[in-house]
């Protein structure tokens, strides 16, 4: 199973509950990215199906839809994207293909912007600070200065290579 760590979380939990279906059922998968739509297979459109209730019940979400037809306000209540949001709004036909893409290109559109205008990501070492646990990269270290364990291995450990790795005992591992 594939979950795309550059997807937003609700587009990997989408997939996650899609990939479940399609190991409960048995079956591989399949998927036209030509226009957002499910591939012309029945084990797909039940996948996507199973995965679409899930995450967002129709039951449920008829009854929010009386509320409000707000995407953004909907996914809120939801914990989803507007995206699968109006995807959703579009499967039960509560709105068109053409008030979709409406939304969907807009949708993109305002994300690559934000994105655009956004500063570049995190920094790396502050967050490998964090995933690799200050403790144990300091008994792995420990480790290699008494000839216990080889870099090789502490790389593994860590999943930090060379002069990452070194970067990292050296200035971060250290800072209080």
């Amino acid at each position: 199973m594939f979950i795309n760590s550059a997807d937003a979380k609700a587009a990997q939990m989408f997939t996650l509950i899609h990939e479940i279906a399609h190991i409960w059922l048995g079956e591989s998968a399949g998927f036209d990215n030509n226009d957002m739509l499910p591939a012309d297979d029945p084990i797909e459109k039940l996948c996507d199906k199973v995965a679409a209730e899930f995450l967002v019940p129709e039951m449920h979400f008829r009854e929010l839809w009386k509320i409000t037809t707000n995407f953004k306000t909907l996914s809120r209540n939801l914990k989803v994207s507007p995206i699968v949001v109006a995807r959703r709004a579009l499967d039960l036909k509560l709105i068109n293909k053409p008030e979709f893409f409406e939304f969907y290109n807009s949708y993109i559109i305002s994300f690559q912007l934000k994105k655009e205008n956004k500063a570049s990501g995190g920094n790396f070492y502050a967050t490998a600070k964090k995933r690799v646990s200050l403790r144990f990269a300091n008994y792995v270290n420990n480790a290699v200065k008494e000839n216990n364990l080889l870099y090789r291995d502490a790389y593994r450990l860590t999943n930090l290579r060379g002069n990452t790795y070194d970067k990292f005992v050296n200035e971060y591992l250290y800072q209080v």
